[in-house]
């Protein structure tokens, strides 16, 4: 960080990066010199022969350049490890040694051009037997190396690097011009100048999102839904990224920092009983006022247990993909559930509609399957995705008295497309609320399947399935696991005004759905579901203007090379798991100032740059509803045994998992874990599930982990 600029322009790839290009050149060219010095020691080379000779001297050349090219990657290597992230003043002169090595590739280029020519005219005729296997070798590899070259050059191509450097350029003439004087002139005239040229590189960073989302994006055909995601994402990212002078890897630094800071952080607060805290579970700061919840007959027990009981729905949405994850014998328990449309002697067990499953209707077979935890008849499922579209199914529970709605999650590359598309939109009620907002691509979402029940008429038809059963007297329920449950969410709210008994069960939603009122309104009827670290309900576009400013403070405070900070984030590098920085941290106690620092940031939004374009600060937006979170305790060593029959799982150095109260507020800061993503996926949340009414049925109580031993906790 920064990235480097060479030939006026800024790449995508800092100077200290490229340690690892010249070790992995370095290694293959010393291996290319002994093979070719050895060639040069044990081959008969007959020059009076002209092939001969011309292969000879090849071979020559070739030593020359790799032996030079060895110089300029030792040099590469040096330089790149010198200084910390931040500090580029001891690498500055890497542009020239990176224009050295592009005159060397050049000549290397034209190099293997000539051992192409030497191999299309000689290579069938010539004696030398031995060397002329070597050449056809040396040249496929270094052409294979050569395209390598191609491919990250093209990899870490800023298509707006030139605008950049000139706005750089710009700004930097126009300090240097205020300090010598004509201030007032300067201000008048370079107000036109500056705007028209941060309206330019904010229009080319724009215009490079917007071809990164196409091209990723490429089979999803070219509608105006499509292009007008595109631009809506390409927007939000270039917002987020055009003033953060970083390139990938000091992001990845800047996360391996930053989770050491979280993690000494949470432990000198747990030291100096700041806030009454005595210890953190799965990063959730336990004090007295905590309220777990009362796993008995008379207090939540019921109400987890049918959090349980609708997480199969939730499940279930996702079709065969996640039932053969879940399940080895998944094929063979699916076989004899295949409704094939290829085969219509078949006979259907019921009547439910399918829409747009594939031939042999596999996803409503497994759906069918994952919701066998009672009485279940599915109504209607659909398996229709597109930007804003996604699927869901209706079923009546006669279990429980209640026709469910279950959304699907993220599955496809569409749905990622409507997770992306995260700027606040005002929810389409009547009468309308200014101040109700939620994440737009999960509104277009919501209201795509409320148009859908009602055209169809769905949830009428579910009612009134089966009267003799009292199917008109049930209840209504929504369910849904990330995109499915911040769709479930919206839902829930556009439907409550016509159905004011719904209830909503919304599983892992996202940070970044509704605006407060919105989401004071849905504690009401919306149960949201936590679980551990879990990134998702962390991330909202506000959550990550935070995260940017909280690496941002990590990187600065940074004073080991990038290569160090990232590779001691290995254990098997051996060179211990505490970067210098974070050490020093936690050795001289700055925590005051860390958490200053940080607070500072986060309130001014800003980035350690000389850039004055304005950064967007987005509208706040939270998790719906109540909210449960699951949260695992991890046993000490010295820590009381419970009762005899928990010493066989102790011995196993299992977690406990509990469940607390949480409020929308405690899910502002992204916490940094090898985790965060596990804790997501819908099956860990099922098992973490169980896992808390297992721990509650034998005996653990909240009480237990007041005095626990946190160093496995924070």
């Amino acid at each position: 960080m920064p990235g480097i600029v060479v030939f006026r322009r800024r790449w995508s790839v800092g100077s200290d990066d490229l340690v690892v290009p010249g070790v992995f050149l370095l290694v293959l060219h010393l291996i290319w010199v002994v093979i070719l010095g050895v060639l040069l020691g044990i081959a008969e080379w007959d020059r009076s022969v002209t092939c001969v000779l011309l292969l000879w001297e090849y071979v020559l050349g070739y030593l020359g350049i790799f032996i030079t090219s060895m110089a300029i990657e030792v040099a590469i290597c040096i330089l790149a490890t010198r200084g910390s992230i931040l500090d580029t003043v001891p690498r500055a002169p890497m542009q020239h040694l990176l224009y050295i090595k592009v005159v060397l590739l050049l000549l290397e280029t034209g190099w293997l051009c000539a051992g192409v020519t030497w191999l299309v005219y000689y290579y069938t005729n010539c004696p030398a037997a031995q060397a002329k296997e070597v050449i056809l070798g040396l040249v496929i590899c270094n052409w294979c190396i050569l395209a390598s070259v191609m491919v990250t050059v093209w990899c870490t191509y800023d298509a707006a690097g030139r605008s950049w450097v000139k706005m750089k350029k710009y700004q930097r003439s126009m300090r240097e011009a205020e300090s010598r004087g004509g201030r007032m002139h300067y201000k008048r005239s370079g107000s036109r100048n500056r705007n028209w040229r941060q309206r330019k590189v904010i229009r080319a960073y724009q215009d490079s999102w917007d071809n990164r989302c196409r091209m990723l994006f490429c089979c999803m055909g070219n509608s105006d839904r499509n292009r007008n995601s595109f631009a809506d994402i390409a927007r939000l990212l270039s917002d987020f990224f055009r003033d953060l002078d970083v390139v990938p890897s000091d992001v990845v630094a800047g996360l391996v920092l930053l989770r050491k800071f979280q993690k000494i952080e949470r432990e000198l607060i747990v030291k100096q009983r700041k806030n009454d805290t005595y210890e953190f579970l799965s990063g959730v700061p336990i004090t007295p006022r905590t309220k777990f919840l009362s796993l008995t007959e008379d207090g939540d027990l019921a109400h987890f247990q049918d959090t349980i009981h609708y997480m199969h729905f939730a499940l279930a949405a996702y079709g065969w993909p996640l039932f053969f994850i879940n399940h080895t014998t998944g094929l063979c328990q699916l076989c004899t559930r295949l409704r094939c449309g290829c085969l219509p002697c078949i006979k259907h067990e019921d009547d439910a509609i399918i829409v747009e499953d594939n031939c042999c209707q596999c996803n409503y077979a497994a759906l069918r399957r994952m919701v066998e935890i009672g009485e279940i008849e599915i109504i209607y499922a659909t398996f229709h995705v597109d930007v804003g579209e996604t699927p869901f199914f209706v079923a009546l529970d006669y279990t429980k008295r209640k026709v469910v709605i279950s959304i699907r999650g993220t599955l496809s590359m569409k749905d990622v497309l409507t997770d992306l598309n995260a700027e606040a939109e005002v929810l389409p009620l009547n009468p309308p609320r200014d101040d109700w907002l939620g994440h737009k691509g999960m509104v277009q979402a919501a209201e795509y399947i409320r148009k859908k029940i009602y055209d169809e008429q769905i949830i009428s038809t579910a009612f009134a399935k089966d009267l003799t059963r009292g199917t008109d007297q049930f209840g209504l329920t929504l369910v849904g696991h990330s995109l499915g449950a911040g769709t479930a969410s919206i839902l829930a709210i556009l439907l409550r005004q016509e159905y004011p008994d719904l209830v909503c069960y919304s599983y892992a939603p996202p940070g970044g759905l509704l605006s407060m009122p919105a989401q004071q309104y849905t504690q009401e009827f919306i149960t949201s579901v936590v679980v551990g670290k879990d990134v998702v309900p962390r991330i909202g576009l506000r959550q990550m203007e935070s995260l940017r400013a909280d690496l941002i403070n990590a990187i600065k405070r940074s004073v080991d090379p990038k290569w160090k900070t990232i590779a001691c984030s290995v254990i098997c590098c051996g060179c211990g798991s505490t970067p210098t920085s974070a050490a020093n941290l936690e050795a001289g106690g700055c925590i005051a100032e860390y958490q200053r620092d940080k607070d500072q940031a986060r309130a001014q939004g800003i980035v350690p740059s000389d850039s004055s374009i304005a950064l967007t600060l987005h509208t706040p937006l939270y998790p719906p509803g109540r909210i449960i979170h699951v949260v695992r305790h991890h046993q000490s060593k010295g820590e009381p045994k419970y009762e005899s029959r928990w010493r066989n799982f102790l011995r196993k150095r299992e977690p406990v998992y509990q469940a607390l109260w949480a409020g929308p507020g405690d899910f502002d800061e992204v916490l940094i874990s090898p985790v965060m993503i596990q804790d997501h996926m819908p099956d860990t949340m099922l098992k973490a599930l169980n896992k808390v009414q297992s721990s509650s049925q034998l005996g653990v109580h909240t009480e237990d982990c007041t005095s626990c031993d946190t160093r496995d906790n924070v």
